[in-house]
């Protein structure tokens, strides 16, 4: 679907919704190795071995999540020299989301010019994220840092459907102020609606929905938002793309000292993050 003429936001998103209803951009599927990576962690006999016989069938994959399970442990463990010692180390759940987030990378590559670029910014920050919610979890009560790593990789995946629409829309992929805006209408609910039509559980949908909720309040201690919000004011921060004001940094006690002033953090985050990045 190809829309022409001056557009609005509202006639954008309009147009964008009736794309992805009627299915001409449709939400992006489970990529099929990503699907029985799945399908063979959710199994009776599930074992990480039989995850790393499967996993092991991908060079690039198997040497990622090598990298990725070895840069979390940090310093408190003796580096996994195996896939299936990476595979446990990290969990069924981490590995399946990393299998996922590779692939999706890969079919990025079809994309070129305005959107690729985009594409790739998005990974970027992606990227950062997670590694920095990673580090954050360590420091709160009741929130495990491999599943902030997770959610921080997949909590802004919304983009990939708006991209997508970019792509077959070339007014909109040259305007970059307008496909902004429809970046910041649109992202949260369709975040939401991939990671809910991959099955994935309501936390990190839930986190999906509320990456924008920097107001929120609720009652108890740090939740998995807490911390991918967190980790999203500091890594806006660090790149100086937001002016954060006091009162909105107060809620995140997390954050209130500057990560970037404490060198084991930047060191642990920076390892974390080229793991990730590959």
């Amino acid at each position: 679907m190809t829309t022409t003429g001056v557009q609005t936001t509202e006639d954008w998103c309009r147009a964008l919704d009736r794309a992805t209803g009627c299915g001409d951009v449709p939400l992006p599927g489970l990529p099929e190795m990503a699907l029985r990576v799945r399908q063979a962690a959710s199994a009776e006999n599930a074992s990480s071995d039989a995850l790393a016989r499967l996993i092991g069938q991908d060079a690039a994959m198997s040497t990622r999540l090598m990298k990725v399970a070895n840069a979390a442990a940090a310093r408190r463990a003796a580096p996994a020299r195996s896939l299936d010692r990476a595979i446990a180390r990290i969990g069924f759940g981490l590995t399946c989301s990393l299998v996922t987030g590779l692939c999706i990378l890969r079919q990025m590559e079809r994309y070129r010019g305005d959107v690729a670029a985009r594409l790739r910014a998005h990974h970027e920050a992606s990227v950062a994220v997670a590694a920095i919610a990673h580090y954050l979890a360590r420091q709160a009560r009741g929130v495990d840092p491999h599943e902030a790593m997770l959610a921080g990789l997949l909590h802004d995946i919304g983009v990939l459907p708006i991209l997508d629409f970019a792509a077959r829309n070339p007014a909109l992929a040259a305007d970059g102020a307008a496909l902004d805006a429809l970046i910041e209408r649109r992202r949260a609910p369709l975040g939401a609606a991939v990671l809910d039509q991959w099955h994935f559980p309501p936390s990190l949908v839930g986190v999906a929905a509320g990456l924008d909720q920097l107001d929120r309040e609720h009652e108890g201690g740090t939740d998995l938002l807490d911390v991918i919000l967190a980790a999203r004011l500091e890594h806006a921060r660090g790149t100086r793309a937001i002016e954060l004001e006091r009162p909105v940094m107060a809620r995140f006690d997390l954050i209130e000292a500057p990560l970037a002033e404490r060198a084991e953090a930047q060191a642990e985050i920076r390892a974390l993050r080229g793991a990730l990045a590959g």
